[in-house]
């Protein structure tokens, strides 16, 4: 049996294929049905992508905010079915201790080759080099802070019973770009190169956004969720996080530099 359950894993894809939002509601569902009947805890990692709603007027973000524009025509399949698994979860667990975690894109120590293709694939690629993933709402975080934020949820979960805590790094509460990445690791960790080539440059952006309002064609060139994303300026609040858990997020360039040196432990560079 098991007093507490945490749920952690998660499909990380973009795109509009119902197959990636199933894969979090399914596995919500699965986890629910499984728990014991001695389980008081259920702590789920859910993410910013069930918080930040690109359709509204402001983009500022805190844990009041649900994402309630994503969707699969949309081509926002991973924050569609992000948040249908929190609320599900919610619902569920009303006569349960129950606390949301939600983290930004997690870098840090990696401890394989593989984990190293999963979030830290953008500090892998200005090594390698490869053209990184370039968005203008991109947000950070330690994985060494989500870790703490798991374990403060199950120890204090009582207290913390229907609370949504969104973990983000001060440096990154205002969205950055992650071609950023470069200028921070060779600050950070100047004895290795980098490249940091976005992958849609201005001027392919353009182009690929132009020929997304075409019919038929369009949604297959650029999705309306990607227009968005690609363009808008998120701000998300660590507050509660830092006032109700009582978390101090590393600094960035850590946390950059952090992942670098276990990406070149692990063979890439």
């Amino acid at each position: 049996g098991a007093d507490a359950v945490v749920h952690a894993a998660a499909t990380v894809v973009i795109g509009r294929d119902p197959s990636i939002a199933s894969a979090a509601v399914d596995g919500v569902e699965n986890v629910l049905s499984s728990l014991p009947p001695e389980c008081k805890t259920f702590v789920l990692t859910s993410s910013i992508a069930a918080v930040i709603s690109l359709d509204k007027p402001s983009l500022t973000f805190d844990e009041d905010d649900w994402n309630d524009y994503s969707s699969l025509k949309n081509g926002d399949a991973y924050g569609y079915g992000k948040t249908r698994a929190e609320r599900r979860a919610r619902d569920h667990c009303k006569n349960l201790n129950f606390v949301a975690l939600h983290p930004g894109i997690v870098l840090g120590p990696v401890m394989t080759k593989p984990h190293t293709k999963a979030s830290p694939v953008f500090v892998r690629n200005l090594l390698l080099p490869k053209p990184i993933l370039n968005p203008n709402s991109a947000h950070f975080v330690d994985v060494r802070d989500v870790a703490a934020a798991h374990c403060i949820a199950v120890e204090r979960a009582s207290e913390l019973n229907g609370g949504r805590f969104i973990l983000c790094n001060d440096e990154t509460c205002e969205s950055v770009n992650p071609v950023s990445l470069g200028k921070v690791a060779a600050e950070a960790c100047p004895e290795y190169q980098y490249t940091a080539d976005p992958l849609l440059p201005p001027w392919k952006f353009s182009l690929a956004k132009a020929l997304s309002y075409v019919p038929v064609l369009g949604p297959r060139v650029m999705t309306e969720y990607e227009r968005r994303v690609f363009e808008a300026r998120t701000t998300l609040s660590n507050a509660r996080a830092k006032t109700e858990l009582g978390l101090t997020f590393r600094p960035h360039s850590e946390t950059v530099a952090d992942t670098v040196r276990g990406c070149v432990q692990l063979g890439i560079a």
